[in-house]
């Protein structure tokens, strides 16, 4: 009976990670947040000069602003070069688009709070508005295990009061071999691991865990 027990266990273990590599709508990507519309290809600089303005001889950079339904934040450069970032409070995920001193767009990405790693396509471009660089930093192939997916599968392994802070992309090797994994990590409470933190490397290939560790650098939480 112990014996059955045990590979009723493995196999609905093996079944849970087969289901994220065949189901990517957990990943999201179609949310409106990994999308470049027409209207944010050039930003008013006339509209918010006043606002960076003040800003900037108040001895700041930052700002947070509303407009119509739409709130956003804007770090804002010396030379009045612009960085505009949207966020999806559902995904915790963010845009951000860079514009120069005109107005006219020059980069477009997206990252998550717990991470400053890109998720999608990272673009630049030209004053023009025509594309100048483009580069894949979702690389499917090597990482078809999304970056929700990889959470998903530590928030079901990880102590209920753990909490994850941090999630990168990594190569991890082992035995000769080489893996393309998700790093995610937790924040143990004080009272629990006194000062300690949980890594997880989930092979992004199948979603298994190759590793758990522990460590007395707790990551503090990615804040842009």
């Amino acid at each position: 009976m112990r014996k059955l027990v045990i590979f009723c266990m493995v196999l609905v273990g093996c079944n849970t990670y087969k289901s994220y590599l065949i189901n990517d709508d957990l990943c999201n990507f179609d949310d409106p947040i990994f999308t470049l519309k027409e209207e944010e290809k050039s930003f008013d600089m006339v509209k918010y000069k006043s606002i960076m303005d003040s800003v900037l001889n108040n001895g700041g950079r930052t700002v947070l602003l509303k407009d119509k339904d739409q709130t956003f934040s804007l770090y804002i450069f010396s030379d009045y070069w612009v960085s505009k970032k949207d966020t999806s409070k559902k995904n915790r995920v963010h845009k951000r688009v860079t514009y120069d001193s005109l107005g006219n767009i020059r980069s477009f990405s997206n990252f998550h709070t717990y991470s400053s790693d890109y998720l999608q396509d990272k673009i630049n471009y030209y004053p023009d508005g025509s594309i100048k660089k483009f580069k894949d930093y979702r690389k499917a192939d090597k990482y078809p295990i999304c970056y929700k997916e990889a959470l998903a599968i530590v928030a079901r392994k990880k102590r209920r009061k753990d909490s994850i802070t941090r999630l990168h992309k990594a190569i991890y090797k082992r035995g000769g071999k080489k893996y393309f994994v998700w790093d995610v990590h937790t924040k143990v409470p004080k009272r629990l691991g006194k000062g300690q933190s949980r890594y997880y490397k989930v092979d992004a290939q199948t979603g298994k865990i190759l590793l758990i560790g522990i460590t007395r650098v707790v990551p503090a939480e990615f804040v842009d």
